[in-house]
């Protein structure tokens, strides 16, 4: 071989060399050697990693007002926003069950709130007053109040009552019970569900001429059945304040016409013992007077719109009854009465057999509330199907 061959060999040799098993035992150890460095560093990584956050977890514990915070699992189903039906001012609410819950306010004051469950199921939140009894009235049961959150709801023949907060005391045909946190009970009615027909649906009220406004004295003797049996002494608010309303009524006549003050409160009161009492006709004065005297008073609109009730639920007056729900609506200037109040316009005029006014408040109404809860009712009656 020359020597240009010899050293060209030589120099191949260097760049490749022969792969022996001496060579390949000692590349393994060196790659064994690198995974078991780089092994030891991941493992002094992922302990130095949670060492600071075990150090982080117990100085953020140590904080004040800082709280762990568990997410909800995720097969908790989210509740379901319920429609608010009334909004009071001391923070209480009623939120529908059922499509078809209605309420309807009695009675709203610094004595006492009594509202009335007309159809449907509802939920009732109630701020906790012992000086502001808090009473829903559900046919012929009584639900009130100690501070709580509690459902009622309309049965063909009973009423269902259940309690997710605090307490409640039903008074029924069949006795008083008081039930707590957690428990229901049906108690049986004396009247049926359909008894009450939705005024939405009822057949339109024939137009009676309108009355001149009434006097707010109560003279006319009760009827005989009305006479008060027992607690004869007590006064006439107290006798409301207890539910007694032909009782309050009697009495009311008893002590003559100076004994309604000429405050909201006191006329409201009178107008509820008259309606309640079985002479809805001597509602009218008070709640004009609320109306006429105390116009800027929160409980004015209120007024308005149980003057629109009585007179088109009561006492077949329906063309007076949308300009009650009318002056209502203008009172409450987008509060909580000024949505049914247009609906109730509506179905007043509707009674009165005025199509153009029925059908442009029926329009306004489906303007203003798109999703009113009312709507199918309104636009049936205003003719806009």
């Amino acid at each position: 071989m020359s020597e240009l061959a010899r050293r060209i060999a030589q120099a191949g040799a260097h760049v490749e060399p022969a792969w022996t098993a001496e060579r390949e035992a000692r590349v393994r150890a060196a790659v064994g050697r690198g995974l078991q460095r780089r092994q030891r560093q991941r493992t002094a990584l992922v302990v130095a990693l949670g060492a600071c956050t075990l150090l982080l977890g117990f100085v953020l514990g140590r904080q004040p007002g800082v709280t762990a915070r568990h997410p909800a699992p995720e097969s908790a189903e989210p509740r379901l926003a319920q429609p608010s039906l009334l909004q009071l001012p001391d923070g209480s609410s009623v939120h529908a069950d059922s499509t078809n819950a209605r309420v309807e306010t009695v009675a709203v004051g610094p004595g006492g709130v009594t509202l009335r469950l007309e159809s449907g199921t509802a939920t009732f939140s109630v701020t906790p007053n012992p000086k502001r009894p808090f009473r829903v009235i559900a046919r012929d049961v009584t639900v009130t109040v100690l501070g709580t959150v509690f459902s009622v709801g309309l049965e063909s023949q009973a009423v269902q009552v259940g309690v997710e907060r605090g307490r409640v005391q039903v008074d029924a045909a069949a006795g008083t019970r008081v039930l707590s946190v957690g428990e229901s009970a049906r108690f049986a009615t004396r009247s049926s569900a359909a008894a009450r027909p939705d005024p939405a649906s009822a057949e339109p009220v024939p137009v009676l001429e309108p009355a001149t406004r009434l006097e707010p004295a109560l003279t006319a003797e009760p009827p005989p059945a009305a006479r008060p049996s027992a607690q004869t002494s007590a006064s006439w608010r107290t006798l409301a304040q207890d539910q007694n309303y032909v009782g309050a009524l009697a009495r009311l006549t008893a002590e003559g016409p100076t004994s309604v003050r000429d405050t909201p409160e006191d006329l409201l009161l009178a107008a509820d013992v008259a309606r309640l009492g079985g002479r809805p006709d001597r509602a009218v004065a008070p709640l004009q007077r609320v109306m006429a005297d105390h116009p800027f008073d929160p409980r004015a609109p209120l007024a308005a719109f149980t003057l629109g009730r009585t007179l088109l639920e009561q006492l077949g007056r329906p063309r007076e009854a949308a300009r009650a729900f009318a002056t209502a609506r203008r009172q409450d200037r987008g509060g909580t009465l000024t949505q049914d109040a247009l609906a109730r316009e509506v179905e007043s005029w509707a009674g009165a057999g005025e199509a153009e006014q029925a059908h442009e408040r029926a329009l306004e109404y489906a303007r203003l509330y798109p999703q009113g809860r009312r709507l199918a009712a309104v636009r049936r009656l205003g003719g806009l199907d």
